[in-house]
């Protein structure tokens, strides 16, 4: 009797904790409750204590599931070396099971780990999609336009692969979770889903983590530069621009803030300054190339509490300036740094910097944050 009553209390306890760690049904779902993401975490099943009939068969349902849980906390514990261990030998169903591992242990931890977890399975992925093809020569420039066609790869055209390009434009071209990415001048590199990731990962992250990853996953998945051209619209340049600007004014403590106000630099100086080959305006400065960016720069000289809306207002104010203002209030000398005569453009745009100081956004910036879902530090020798 004493035996039965101690195995039933058991039963009852762990029943009691289970059904205490799911939320409320009529709890809101937020951003630790509702995931994004289709693949979903299995719950321990708790249907063996319900139908044991004799202590006997409650105490073996409450072994089988410790031995469960004792099994999933052994393979979290080595899920960071199993993440290490992806390299560009192993096969995307290496990967699928890094996913399954990932699903049933971030319920389980804590942030710091989630995070390193996170930087790991980022990482994975570069070491996954590496290959030594040329992927900017005639060669590959067929092959991709295969793909693009939707039709299949001739067995003459897989040969000019070595045989790892060969299984990473196979799962390009049956999508599965590989891509192509065009750099620009004629390069092509692998990639992958950043929001696949994200998703995989927001769930169990805070609010200011969560939106960090997933907006990094949205801008990311295509490029930002071309050679040295901005690859992306004039407002689409603004959208980044605000929401960084909105981010660091809502999450001032944010563990990403560093990233976040870096991006916010890099777009800032891009929306004003353009790059060496992207302008908005024309070369004198006077006027905007699209009457879309004058509207758009008018609007946002209109945002309360921005350090943008003064910018782009200080903006709008010197192109009003005609060259003989321009030339009495920022005067230009007449070489530069090293010597050489400034002329052109250059005139201009000494003067724009000179009434809209904007710092460069790669001064002491080791920092990559226009490839995946989370920066990373490069080396800069």
């Amino acid at each position: 009797m004493q035996k039965t009553t101690l195995a039933l209390m058991m039963g009852a306890s762990l029943l009691f904790a289970m059904s205490a760690c799911q939320p409320p049904a009529d709890l809101p779902e937020t951003s630790k409750t509702k995931s994004k993401s289709t693949q979903t975490v299995e719950q321990p099943n708790a249907e063996p204590l319900i139908e044991a009939k004799t202590p006997k068969a409650l105490a073996t349902a409450l072994i089988k599931l410790s031995e469960k849980k004792l099994t999933d906390k052994l393979v979290c514990t080595k899920l960071s070396e199993a993440m290490t261990a992806i390299d560009n030998k192993s096969k995307i169903e290496d990967i699928h099971a890094i996913q399954r591992q990932l699903n049933a242990c971030l319920p389980m931890t804590d942030n710091v780990e989630i995070l390193q977890w996170l930087k790991e399975y980022q990482a994975l992925y570069g070491r996954f999609l590496g290959s030594n093809d040329d992927m900017d020569d005639a060669d590959f420039y067929e092959v991709v336009a295969t793909i693009e066609q939707g039709q299949g790869l001739s067995v003459k055209q897989l040969k000019t692969l070595s045989p790892r390009g060969r299984y990473l434009i196979e799962l390009v071209a049956n999508n599965a979770d590989v891509s192509l990415l065009y750099l620009g001048e004629g390069i092509f590199t692998f990639h992958h889903n950043l929001k696949a990731m994200a998703d995989l990962f927001v769930p169990y992250l805070p609010g200011d983590q969560a939106k960090f990853i997933q907006r990094m996953a949205k801008d990311n998945q295509g490029i930002f530069w071309n050679d040295a051209a901005v690859a992306v619209s004039f407002s689409e340049v603004i959208a980044r621009a605000n929401f960084w600007e909105d981010y660091i004014r809502r999450y001032p403590k944010s563990y990403f803030i560093q990233d976040a106000k870096d991006l916010f630099s890099l777009y800032r100086y891009v929306l004003f300054y353009g790059s060496d080959n992207t302008r908005w305006t024309d070369d004198a400065v006077h006027e905007f190339l699209d009457p879309k960016y004058t509207q758009a720069m008018t609007q946002l000289s209109k945002r309360s509490n921005s350090t943008l809306a003064q910018d782009a207002q200080s903006f709008l104010d010197f192109i009003a300036l005609s060259d003989r203002e321009r030339k009495k209030k920022y005067p230009v000398p007449s070489k530069d740094d090293k010597g050489n005569k400034r002329d052109g453009w250059a005139m201009p745009r000494y003067q724009l910097m000179a009434a809209l100081p904007i710092p460069s956004p790669w001064e002491d910036n080791n920092r990559d944050c226009l490839s995946s879902v989370i920066c990373v530090s490069y080396n800069v020798d």
